[in-house]
């Protein structure tokens, strides 16, 4: 299934929620995912007492007064000052919220400034978006296995390595949706293999080379780079269209129902790498 990141964690009586990655898949491009902090925190003295209480009936026992003096000699000895444990609070706080304060669009401005380095805060442009035209047509959805999601983050991976930017990433993921339903399979029409079914007598490379995932999404991110230096606008065109202009497919428009689902994948895979 597709991973919608999702935590709840339990500290000392105070909860934790982290409230989902949002991502806007239609014309923005970067979506942001928020973490949301809920639940109330007991007093360092109301958790004292508490404790207290639950010592004393464990311990003390009527009528047994040397069970009775273990049982407060015990809970003086767990005692923990407040101020110790308002330090010790503050700094899980500290540390969650550090852990997840990074947005979509922090992440997304972090792979940009990998893909060429860049000044300032503005827009970013349509090639570090992962939808900057919308999607296409209606869309489908599939299940993300282990294997799926290991494969995405390969294809996610090697976008990143070859400073390609997460629009191509979205389009070599929904490429590899489309041809292979994102397995590295050994068969295909005529010659075709691996991720995005690329053919040996096609000049993709040999039988090996192209059922490696690494060397199959490397060799997808080479020829896109082709179709992008002779279509300066490639980053506006519909999905399906630099997609087409790789793989030459007898259905062109086929990637394009993937893309809703390739995007939030992408952002899925991104802030896992990040």
């Amino acid at each position: 299934m597709p991973r919608t990141p999702r935590m709840t964690d339990t500290l000392r009586g105070k909860t934790l929620v982290y409230l989902g990655a949002g991502l806007a898949v239609a014309g923005a491009g970067a979506a942001t995912a928020t973490a949301g902090f809920a639940g109330t925190t007991p007093t360092a003295s109301a958790r004292y007492d508490s404790a207290a209480r639950a010592g004393h009936a464990a311990t003390a026992h009527p009528g047994t007064q040397g069970k009775h003096q273990a049982g407060q000699a015990s809970r003086h000895a767990a005692y923990v000052p407040a101020s110790t444990r308002h330090t010790a609070d503050r700094a899980r706080h500290r540390a969650a919220h550090r852990r997840h304060a990074n947005t979509w669009a922090t992440i997304s401005r972090i792979v940009a400034n990998h893909t060429v380095p860049r000044a300032g805060h503005g827009p970013l442009p349509a090639a570090d978006r992962l939808t900057p035209v919308g999607t296409s047509g209606p869309q489908a959805w599939m299940p993300i296995t282990p294997a799926r999601w290991d494969n995405a983050t390969t294809i996610v991976r090697q976008a990143i390595h070859m400073k390609m930017g997460l629009r191509a990433a979205v389009i070599a993921v929904a490429t590899a949706m489309q041809e292979s339903t994102l397995e590295n399979i050994n068969y295909g029409t005529y010659d075709s293999l691996g991720l995005f079914q690329q053919r040996p007598s096609a000049g993709w490379g040999t039988p090996g080379q192209i059922l490696r995932p690494t060397y199959a999404a490397d060799a997808f991110y080479n020829a896109l780079r082709t179709y992008q230096a002779n279509n300066p606008d490639w980053s506006h065109q519909p999905l399906w269209q630099p997609a087409q202009g790789v793989q030459g497919s007898a259905f062109p428009y086929a990637y394009a129902k993937w893309e809703a689902q390739a995007a939030s994948l992408v952002a899925a895979v991104t802030k896992h790498l990040i």
